[in-house]
Parts: structure tokens; sequence; C-alpha cells
């Protein structure tokens, strides 16, 4: 078993709960909490599908630009590319 595949749960977790906290307005410091763990997980590039870190960087920098909404399509469609089985 790969780093990724014990470590991609929590990267999905992670992920899924940035999306929920943008959407019900949690404080700031709670999405600074998740983002950083994202940004440490982009740090795997090994391990993490280049799709996936590509929409992952671009969610962390629309994150910390304040874009909210354009965060969230990044995240999803990060999701998307993690969920995806490898062809």
């Amino acid at each position: 078993m790969s780093g990724f595949d014990t470590a991609q749960p929590g990267l999905l977790r992670d992920v899924e709960a940035l999306v929920a906290a943008i959407m019900v307005d949690a404080p700031l410091a709670e999405l600074i909490a998740i983002t950083d763990r994202i940004a440490v997980a982009v740090d795997h590039w090994d391990e993490i599908p280049a799709d996936a870190i590509s929409e992952l960087r671009s969610a962390i920098d629309l994150m910390r630009g304040g874009k909210a909404c354009a965060t969230v399509s990044a995240l999803l469609a990060a999701r998307s590319e993690l969920t995806t089985p490898p062809g």
C-alpha cells in the first residue's frame, strides 16, 4: 500500500471539511487550519494525482485570496480527481 493510499482518507476528509466550513461561514482560524493541512498534504507530489495537486493548489490560492465560491469549486474538482480510480 502506498503512502497516498493511507493518507488519502485524511486528505479527502480535509477537502470535505473545508467545503463544509466555508458553507457554514466557520471562523477564520478554522478555515486557515484546514487550508494549512491541505497545503502540507499537497507536498506529497508522488502520492497525489497531478490534476488533484493542481486543483488543490488553486483552492489554497483562492482561499488565501478570500474567494470562497471559487475555492469550493476547486475543492470539488480536486475531490473528483482524488476519488477517481487510477487508469
